[in-house]
């Protein structure tokens, strides 16, 4: 009887240390997502990113001629980085399922990188390999 007892009460335990992982708050945001979305923050049409359902897109950088826009599903899967060109040609994204660190390097016809990364990221391994820092989530190669 008494194993049984020790078996229950070591079941409910782990459990609950599952059920409280399930539950808990995760780091899955970014913090530039959370201001109001304007006028300006319409991504360019004719991106590929119909399969993913976003909530939120917006206007977080330009350099280099380009818009950088972030991107968020449903409990902040996915994440995606949507690149706007002047040119339309040159436009391009791509998302991932990460949530921490380096989550996703794209480039487009123009063969030039951009990589989003998490909030708190340290990017200096990053900036050494030539990449500038133009958000603190997205870094690209300067022209």
């Amino acid at each position: 009887m008494r194993n049984k007892s020790l078996a229950f009460i070591v079941a409910m335990v782990v459990s609950g240390v599952l059920l409280s992982g399930c539950t808990g708050t995760s780091n899955t945001g970014f913090k530039a997502l959370e201001r109001e979305a304007t006028e300006a923050d319409t991504p360019p049409t004719g991106l590929k990113l119909e399969q993913f359902e976003l909530e939120k897109v917006l206007l977080v950088a330009e350099a280099n001629g380009k818009k950088y826009y972030l991107g968020q599903g449903k409990q902040g899967r996915p994440s995606c980085l949507i690149v706007e060109a002047a040119e339309p040609y040159f436009s391009h994204s791509g998302c991932s399922d990460s949530i921490q660190g380096e989550m996703l390097r794209i480039s487009g016809p123009d063969q030039k990188s951009a990589v989003l990364v998490s909030d708190g990221y340290d990017t200096k391994e990053l900036e050494s390999s030539g990449l500038t820092k133009i958000h603190p989530n997205i870094l690209v190669v300067a022209n």
